[in-house]
């Protein structure tokens, strides 16, 4: 039958992680032995911290949530700056410790034992979740990358106590069953398409959750014929050597200016908050578009046309809705 470590790996790889980063640690060896023989590739830096800045940056590049593996106590710990920094710029990361065991008394002198670890990453977490059995381990895990294909992705970590590791048991790892993000109703994307194909003067600015919309972006900016500026966070998300790119520029006054002048700005994957625009709030002398993962963004400021969905699929349908320029196709 197989350990908790095997099933947690097992799992990792049925969610199509093949790569985590992490330093073995004495409370993580039932993970990290299981790791090899599972066909994941170990990424070991000098530091914990390391590990998870990796993560971010690999789920950054490649779109996939960053996985990492730590031990308990003070090795889990080096990974709060890193976490921190995902969270604030919605990067999706998985962070795997093991814990104190099962029935632990707090102040028993166990080794990395500290006060509550779970309660310290939940601070810079989207969630922080202690399991006690393997099957709640199983089911975590699958909602947690549920939670990655439907919702604003942040980090999340879980806690598996070390004997629950040890442990063996007769279940099976059940099928990744991927999950489709929300989508805006097929009026609200019409009306938006609307106000985007008769626009003189349209701009796209695109943040970090226009990342996996790189080909979306470009062919809409292209129908549009519509100037482009990324946020730092959405710098690659458009090609700066593209005749219409204006950089990852929204501190430069000249390009404040030239989005004031634009009478329709499409916001993509950007809160348009301070560290989005350096300089305080746009000011826009249009109407807005907004596209977003997560609802709670799109009245931030309000926008005439906030659409809640997925940056790729929406594009692709703003972009199929528009047809060709100026004028939006019928039903």
């Amino acid at each position: 039958m197989p350990t908790g470590g095997e099933l947690l790996v097992a799992a990792l790889r049925a969610h199509g992680v093949d790569v985590v980063f992490g330093i073995p640690g004495t409370h993580n060896l039932e993970i990290y032995r299981h790791l090899g023989p599972g066909r994941l590739r170990v990424v070991t830096p000098r530091h914990e911290q390391g590990a998870g800045y990796a993560a971010d940056g690999y789920a950054r590049v490649t779109g996939r949530p960053g996985v990492v593996v730590t031990t308990s106590g003070p090795g889990l710990l080096n990974v709060a700056a890193a976490a921190g920094q995902a969270y604030s710029d919605s990067v999706p990361m998985l962070i795997v410790s093991p814990g104190m065991p099962l029935g632990h008394e707090q102040g028993s002198g166990l080794l990395h034992e500290v006060k509550d670890q779970s309660a310290a990453l939940a601070a810079v977490c989207a969630q922080s979740q202690r399991v006690q059995t393997l099957p709640e381990m199983l089911r975590v895990l699958a909602s947690v990358f549920t939670s990655f294909d439907i919702s604003r992705p942040r980090p999340v970590h879980l806690e598996v106590p070390y004997d629950l590791l040890a442990r063996s048991a007769d279940i099976t790892v059940p099928p990744a069953v991927r999950a489709l993000p929300p989508a805006p109703s097929e009026a609200d994307v019409r009306a938006a398409a609307a106000t985007l194909s008769t626009a003189e003067r349209p701009t796209l600015v695109v943040g970090g959750g226009a990342r996996n919309a790189v080909a979306e972006l470009r062919a809409l900016a292209e129908l549009l014929g519509a100037p482009t500026v990324t946020t730092a966070n959405g710098k690659g998300a458009f090609p700066e050597s593209h005749p219409l790119s204006l950089g990852a520029g929204l501190h430069i006054p000249e390009v404040r200016e030239f989005l004031h002048r634009a009478d329709v700005v499409l916001a993509v994957g950007t809160e348009l908050a301070e560290t989005d625009t350096w300089d305080g709030p746009l000011r826009l002398g249009g109407r807005l578009v907004r596209v977003d993962l997560d609802p709670s963004q799109l009245h931030r400021p309000t926008a005439a046309h906030p659409l809640a969905g997925d940056a790729a699929t929406t594009l692709a349908r703003l972009r199929r809705a528009i047809g060709p320029r100026g004028a939006v196709r019928p039903r």
